[in-house]
């Protein structure tokens, strides 16, 4: 590996995770009376980005990784919750399961239309988010109650008194959220899969030369983009206790921010899913930051910083990256 190429790997490595913790250092300094720096917050912030899109962004990265995007997975969320509480009340399994396929069924019709169709993967995902959110309407005129043990497995806690501080435990969410990180991690670093959504992004005729099935990759690419977004509508529906109509929406947005925070560039081809997941970390922390403050922010102003967040982070790792290329000229 020559020293250029080494030098782009560690930044895409290194950059969001020193941000992580030049953020952590600076928020627990400047909030120290709020005991920013506890077990209880730190595992708040976790639960809360399980829970806010935060399974999103890792689905999503898959697809970004392929230079292609998916605005239907707040809708592939809702919709699977709304169809697991629905089937769960004649059988539970069966009620996961048909929660999981509409992910399955939703990634693997975009993909189609992507890569067979050659429509953009903007007008398809949004054509798909609008269809799934009238589907919704069809079969569901109000919340589902989600009721039973099997189906709100993922409202538990464990670990409850072994960590200080910790007296409700840990949510099952929060430790599905690092296994489904580190298994995104494996999948990209370690299979023919994960190493052909690189190629594709990188350059998509290229790969093809290579005898790289593109349209196979990046049918591949929405279908775990549309399995994460359906897990995660089943696991916030399993949590909460009910299945919502509106649940994800604009959750889209969220899991691009957290992906572009994280380095992974919307061009296609560089990022991490270990910057995905801090870029997840500084997102929800920075959120949380606005509830610290002695004058509540309203949410327009919110919503106001976090673009301009999303804004600068893409402006200066374009910048960087730029330079160092200038650079080794």
């Amino acid at each position: 590996m020559d020293t250029k190429k080494k030098i782009d790997r560690l930044f895409y490595s290194k950059s969001t995770v020193l941000a992580f913790l030049l953020l952590v250092v600076v928020t627990s300094i400047v909030f120290r009376d709020k005991n920013f720096l506890t077990a209880n917050n730190a595992f708040n912030i976790l639960l809360k980005a399980a829970k806010n899109g935060g399974f999103l962004a890792l689905g999503m990265t898959f697809v970004i990784l392929c230079a292609e995007i998916d605005l239907s997975v707040g809708a592939v969320l809702a919709l699977s919750g709304v169809v697991m509480g629905l089937v769960g009340e004649v059988n539970p399994v069966l009620g996961i399961l048909c929660g999981l396929l509409v992910g399955a069924v939703s990634g693997l019709a975009i993909g189609l239309m992507v890569t067979k169709m050659r429509i953009s993967s903007w007008i398809a995902s949004l054509a798909m988010m609008f269809a799934l959110r009238g589907v919704i309407l069809i079969i569901a005129q109000k919340s589902v109650a989600v009721k039973g043990s099997i189906l709100t497995f993922a409202s538990a806690s464990v670990l409850k008194g072994a960590i200080p501080g910790m007296k409700s435990g840990i949510s099952i969410l929060v430790f599905l959220l690092f296994i489904i990180t580190f298994l995104c991690m494996y999948v990209a670093r370690s299979t023919k899969f994960g190493m052909g959504i690189y190629a594709v992004g990188g350059n998509c005729e290229a790969a093809r030369m290579m005898g790289i099935d593109v349209d196979k990759i990046k049918i591949g690419a929405f279908m775990c983009s549309g399995i994460i977004a359906a897990m995660s509508g089943v696991l916030l529906a399993s949590s909460s206790g009910s299945a919502t109509l509106s649940a994800g929406n604009v959750y889209e947005t969220y899991a691009i921010a957290m992906c572009a925070i994280g380095g992974v560039k919307l061009s296609g081809g560089e990022g991490r899913f270990s910057g995905t997941f801090f870029g997840i970390l500084i997102y929800f922390i920075i959120n949380t930051i606005f509830t610290y403050l002695p004058t509540s922010i309203s949410v327009h102003w919110q919503s106001i910083i976090m673009g301009l967040l999303v804004l600068i982070s893409v402006g200066v790792q374009s910048e960087v990256l730029r330079s160092i290329k200038i650079g080794k000229r």
